[in-house]
């Protein structure tokens, strides 16, 4: 298939005119009043139609002209009189003449019209980027290919970028003033400009989609069947991750492992409450960050040597700022325990993050080196011999014996929680007895 095959020139022109309006539409509702931008916005889209047309981009629309003249005359009505009552009801005779003028209102009438104009907005540029563009079809190598893998990439990676975060952001304090001082006040900005260019491109999409006729189209299972990406759509998500990961590392460096007076000085926590919030979030990202790691090799459809190596480097890369994000919750469940205690949460947790270790170092041996399909038994065999050792040790006795080691130290300790965590407890540390030990005499409690 040549790199611009008829559907695919046509599903390329309805997206840059949808993308012309988007930005039209953004423009005018931040320029001119209300009302009168929704009335240069009709005008802006049927102006992108037309030049389409006119530059044989795509075919003239076949039926629909005795529809253009009080389509034009409603589109004036709008702006003629300053009322809005007025104003609503020239609208919504602009959108029956849009139901009459649709394919179904054509041939079956009103209400089916209405419907398959209603479909269009909602499905929007969804069966564009789907049916109408081979996206694998574009010329190999070449600069719109580029451009194609790099935004699709950014789009795969801005939902997790934005998950990893936002649990970044609430494991350290530190973090979430840096990142919320430097990107917040650009991102409220930025983001109120993209919702409103992005919401008028997708009903835009459709709508032209639905009046301009294409030459042909694409199935979704034709499109899926496409499913693996290059090196720049999976290098891009990985790289922005890397970054994130990288800027919380640093934070941990000149914070975290910076001693108490540092962390008293930024944040005017003591170094427990500091370090008391983040353990759990950071194992969440640890852990979400395997299966990331595992699509993307999957998804990676270029296996040439090149391409392997930057694979490799990227993920790299990232196995060790997870490591060292590992370290600092191992770091803050060691300084939350010596302050507040240990619990059956805690105590798994950090033997889920064992693991976690584990099965990263296993997929640097294997993933890594081309050995993706001896992943999963290791994996399982390691999460096997973690329980194993949880079996070996009595995680219920490790807690007993550090709480109650907290209370020899003098140190406040959870005294209901801890009769709850260990089959008998002394009377010496508190709490009744049912029985007596024969041989050292000391009266011990039952759950």
């Amino acid at each position: 298939m040549s790199a611009m095959t008829e559907p695919n020139r046509e599903g390329l022109a309805l997206v840059a005119g949808a993308l012309a309006f988007g930005v039209a539409a953004d423009v005018l509702s931040r320029t001119v009043p209300a009302r009168l931008d929704i009335a240069l916005g009709v005008s802006a889209l049927l102006l992108v139609a037309g030049i389409l047309v006119q530059r044989g981009l795509l075919p003239a629309p076949v039926g629909i002209a005795p529809f253009g003249p009080p389509f034009a005359l409603l589109t004036v009505a709008l702006i003629w009189r300053d009322s809005p009552t007025l104003f609503a009801l020239n609208f919504l005779g602009m959108v029956v003449l849009a139901a009459a003028a649709s394919p179904a209102g054509r041939s079956v009438g009103y209400h089916r019209g209405l419907m398959q104009v209603a479909r269009g907005a909602t499905a929007g540029a969804a069966p564009l980027i789907l049916r109408e563009i081979d996206w694998r079809a574009l010329s190999e190598g070449g600069p719109l290919s580029r451009v194609r893998a790099v935004l699709l990439g950014l789009a795969a990676a801005a939902p997790l970028a934005t998950l990893f975060g936002g649990l970044l952001m609430d494991a350290d304090p530190v973090f979430d003033r840096l990142m919320s001082a430097t990107f917040a006040p650009r991102l409220e900005v930025l983001g109120a400009h993209a919702l409103t260019l992005l919401g008028w491109f997708w009903v835009a999409a459709g709508t032209l989609r639905l009046f301009l006729p294409r030459s042909g189209e694409r199935t979704v299972a034709q499109a899926l069947s496409h499913g693996r990406f290059g090196l720049v759509e999976v290098g891009t998500v990985l790289a922005v991750l890397d970054l994130l990961f990288l800027a919380f590392v640093a934070v941990q460096f000149r914070y975290l492992f910076g001693g108490v007076e540092l962390v008293r000085a930024a944040t005017g926590l003591s170094y427990a409450e500091y370090a008391r919030q983040g353990f759990f979030q950071l194992v969440a990202v640890a852990s979400l960050s395997l299966p990331v790691l595992l699509f993307a090799d999957r998804m990676l459809g270029r296996r040439d040597p090149a391409a392997l190596r930057r694979f490799r480097l990227l993920a790299s890369v990232m196995l060790v700022l997870l490591n060292v994000m590992l370290v600092s919750a191992l770091w803050r469940m060691r300084l939350y325990t010596a302050e507040y205690g240990l619990t059956e949460l805690r105590f798994y947790t950090t033997a889920f993050m064992g693991w976690l270790v584990l099965v990263l170092g296993w997929f640097a041996a294997t993933v890594l080196r081309g050995g993706a399909h001896r992943f999963g038994a290791g994996a399982v065999t390691a999460g096997f011999l973690t329980l194993a050792t949880l079996n070996l040790v009595n995680p219920d006795a490790v807690i007993a014996r550090t709480n109650l080691g907290r209370a020899a130290a003098g140190r406040s300790v959870d005294f209901y929680y801890a009769a709850g965590s260990a089959p008998m407890l002394p009377r010496r540390f508190g709490g009744c007895s049912r029985r007596s030990g024969r041989a050292t005499g000391v009266r011990w409690c039952a759950p």
